[in-house]
């Protein structure tokens, strides 16, 4: 049996995030605690752009700093990593939005840039990926995922937060040669399976439905969950979502090779079970009913069918940053106003996820709308 620990937190004050953090981790941890002991313990947050945390789009440097407690308190040595998007126009803008900066500070624990630091070239058959060498170098990798859907993958959590140890260009390039689910998810889960974490936490206190990761509706579920198996994490997180687990492509990838469990029947609760804190009438993205469209339908279907990113001009600020997130360089600025080329857009909706204020929107087809 795997655990998955889930235990209730409705405010990010440090006095409920820390007794909340204490309650997951201790049964998870109970016989490994005790192994970070004078070791070298990254943290990886989900930084996912410069946004504050009362967005709910990065995870809450409330929720990390009870970890790094919980850490210091076993004499581990901690530090806090990630790659954002955008990250190759400055990560430190990312970290002062995100509050990371100022959490880091204030501890006294080092904030690793992935970008500057290198790193080395792992392959998952003849499939190449560079991670990032502090992620290499690090004893132990603490997983603090966001609990968020996306219009991509369904949902992003445990699994998908594994991606930030790529750093940023590189995470382009494979967003250029992925812009679908399914083969984005292999890319996803190969990262995950060449770094995979000695123990994961979802931030669920404020979550979000809808279009996520950055532009969907913020709920208050009022939870944090830990597990050593991201799998079994992901696949708790769906159903919590009412979403059958094996319909999100990383959770179903990753449970097909073996990298973890998605049988509710061989995952024990130790503190509350999912339904005790199911989420109700929870939005999922508009993409959500093609992924049960059959690959060969699928791709017939595909020009009939599709989603792709488009500008709401009125609320666009010309800030360029997706522009600068876009591998397949498809975006400009024309008149301080961001214009799709649709020739080279690929629909990976990197832009969407980077907009700081939502004025990249994910369009569907007509078809597609009366599929959703």
């Amino acid at each position: 049996m795997v655990n998955v620990a889930i235990d209730r937190c409705t405010a990010y004050s440090e006095e409920d995030v820390g007794a909340a953090v204490e309650r997951v981790l201790a049964p998870i941890l109970a016989d490994r605690i005790q192994d970070v002991r004078g070791r070298r313990v990254l943290l990886k947050p989900n930084l996912l752009a410069a946004r504050e945390p009362s967005k709910g789009v990065t995870t809450h440097p409330v929720v990390v700093g009870a970890v790094i407690d919980y850490l210091r308190k076993y004499g581990a040595d901690v530090s806090v990593g990630d790659s954002p998007a955008g990250a190759l126009r400055g990560v430190r803008r990312v970290w002062e939005k995100s509050g990371m900066l100022e959490l880091c500070e204030s501890k006294g624990v080092p904030l690793v840039n992935f970008e500057a630091g290198g790193w080395v070239t792992r392959s998952v058959g003849d499939r190449v990926y560079q991670i990032s060498r502090a992620v290499e170098d690090a004893d132990y990798i603490v997983n603090l995922a966001k609990f968020k859907t996306h219009v991509l993958t369904l949902l992003t959590g445990a699994i998908k937060n594994m991606f930030g140890c790529v750093p940023g260009f590189r995470k382009s390039a494979l967003h250029l040669a992925c812009p679908r689910p399914v083969p984005m998810s292999r890319a996803l889960v190969d990262i995950f399976s060449l770094v995979p974490p000695w123990v994961s936490l979802a931030d669920a206190v404020i979550a979000m439905d809808g279009n996520g990761p950055s532009s969907g509706r913020l709920r208050n579920l009022g939870f944090v969950a830990a597990s050593t198996d991201c799998v079994a994490l992901d696949t708790v997180l769906g159903e919590i979502a009412g979403i059958d687990p094996l319909r999100v492509p990383t959770t179903a990838e990753a449970y097909r090779r073996g990298l973890g469990e998605a049988s509710l029947d061989r995952i024990a609760f130790p503190c509350l079970r999912p339904e005790e804190v199911a989420a109700a009438d929870f939005e999922v993205p508009g993409n959500w009913k093609f992924s049960l469209i059959p690959g060969f339908a699928g791709r017939i279907l595909s020009r009939l069918v599709w989603i792709r990113p488009v500008i709401n001009m009125e609320r666009c600020t010309g800030c360029g940053e997706c522009c600068n997130v876009c591998a397949a360089r498809a975006i400009e600025m024309h008149r301080k106003k961001a214009v799709i080329d649709r020739r080279l857009c690929t629909s990976c909706l990197c832009c969407h996820e980077a907009c700081p204020v939502g004025a990249v929107q994910a369009g569907m087809s007509r078809l597609a709308r009366l599929i959703a």
